[in-house]
């Protein structure tokens, strides 16, 4: 397979990697507007023969199987454009999709019209400890029925990750819609590696998400906006509790007994802990060679563009209760 990648960043790199980490990998060609990080990217392929660095002025387009858009959220029409022109017949692309929602649903439509099919790197939901988690959650009795998530975590961004964590609660509740119960952004920015025109937020939010108009579970998340700590979820199930450390990569779960005849209002009586499990969060690029790999066995991993739009317009809508921004937000 011939993949092409745009923007040779911190992600692309991974992109990257990933990508020549695939068996099914023939060529891989980079592009980026700056030749110094063409060069980085070089540097981490350890001068692989099937690597070939271009400027993006000197691209010409040339047959491609798969297109990887690594680059910021502004200005992505002309890339998608580019990666049709090159007969892609798969397309990914960095989240958050845009700036704004109105990107978002005008890329989503215009996508549609093009011969290729189109994912988001909303990649938590390939890690194995997350889909493991999904599983206990639809199959263990002790965790059926309405649940309460709780995030606390720092400067990750709302926009850079935020995203990842209101997708995955999707996931987890096999939920098709969420509503905000109340909500804050901390207009204090978080300054971006990306440069001075980007930037991200903190804030807090308490969102309830249904299933076909049924309640299924709430999420409390905070996400500071002047704190580098890092995650830590907890999820309270009717007869299970659920704690998770990103830090230390554990998942401690504890259940109440099955055979139990307690009533509800004796509290903690019947529960016992269960082996801590590992949670571990796999290198970025292991994700990419999973996804391409399981292209090449004729499996998507990835959500598409329309899948993807339900988080996106959460974000959107929590960020909106910036008393600075409205509509359009300088994340990348």
């Amino acid at each position: 397979m011939n993949i092409l990648i745009i923007g040779a960043g911190r992600m692309g790199i991974r992109h990257l990697q990933g990508a020549l980490k695939s068996k099914h990998c023939r060529q891989v060609t980079i592009l980026d507007i700056n030749p110094d990080a063409l060069a980085e990217a070089r540097t981490a392929s350890q001068d692989d023969p099937r690597l070939s660095t271009k400027l993006v002025t000197e691209f010409q387009a040339e047959p491609m199987d798969v297109c990887i858009i690594a680059s910021t959220a502004k200005n992505r029409r002309p890339l998608i454009d580019l990666a049709a022109a090159c007969g892609c017949k798969w397309l990914m692309i960095e989240k958050p999709l845009g700036q704004s929602l109105n990107e978002v649903k005008e890329l989503i439509t215009y996508t549609d019209s093009l011969p290729l099919t189109t994912v988001v790197n909303l990649n938590m939901r390939l890690y194995e400890p997350v889909r493991a988690l999904k599983a206990d959650l639809c199959t263990v009795p002790q965790m059926q029925g309405e649940k309460t998530i709780t995030i606390n975590t720092g400067t990750l961004g709302i926009g850079c990750n935020g995203i990842h964590y209101l997708d995955k609660v999707f996931f987890f509740l096999d939920a098709d819609r969420a509503e905000i119960v109340a909500a804050e952004i901390d207009e204090r920015i978080i300054p971006s590696g990306r440069g001075s025109d980007f930037g991200d937020f903190g804030g807090w939010a308490v969102i309830k998400f249904y299933q076909k108009e049924n309640y299924v579970g709430k999420l409390m998340i905070s996400m500071a906006a002047d704190s580098p700590v890092f995650g830590s979820w907890e999820i309270v199930a009717p007869f299970a509790r659920i704690v998770i450390d990103e830090i230390a990569a554990t998942r401690r779960t504890i259940l109440r007994k099955i055979d139990s005849t307690m009533p509800i209002y004796r509290y903690a009586a019947d529960f016992e802990e269960q082996p801590i499990q590992k949670y571990e969060a796999p290198f970025l690029g292991d994700l990419t060679t999973q996804w391409l790999d399981g292209l090449s066995n004729g499996v998507n991993l990835l959500p598409e563009l329309a899948e993807s739009f339900k988080a996106h317009q959460l974000m959107f809508e929590w960020l909106s209760y910036s008393k600075t921004y409205k509509e359009i937000f300088p994340i990348t």
